[in-house]
């Protein structure tokens, strides 16, 4: 009787460590996948900041055939003579089966005269 009540008990703690370990592979693996859409989605920013006409800018490209990241970028507000312009940016990624992350950056761009 008392072997069975230990085999019990002990079973019980291996399950619990099983759960456990299993929980932390998955944290681990999540931790992951904001790490790499976070590089992702900076990088397609500082593309955008480096781009000196931003008309053309909004897009989308895939990496790792897992992360679908998509950049879209609109006029905020524009100067009277309509030299400066101000920018908003927003970086969108997205991954399966639900993740998705989302940055904005804005960016003024003035035209000197001819």
């Amino acid at each position: 009787m008392e072997v069975m009540v230990a085999m019990a008990i002990m079973a019980v703690a291996v399950v619990a460590v099983f759960q456990l370990y299993s929980r932390a592979l998955r944290s681990t693996k999540k931790a992951e996948d904001y790490t790499k859409a976070i590089f992702y989605a900076r990088s397609m920013l500082d593309e955008a900041y480096s781009l000196s006409d931003l008309s053309d800018a909004s897009g989308s490209k895939e990496y790792e055939k897992y992360y679908t990241v998509s950049r879209q970028v609109e006029i905020k507000s524009e100067s009277e003579d309509n030299k400066a312009k101000l920018y908003e940016i927003m970086v969108t990624v997205t991954w399966p089966p639900s993740g998705a992350l989302k940055i904005k950056g804005l960016r003024s761009v003035y035209a000197p005269e001819e």
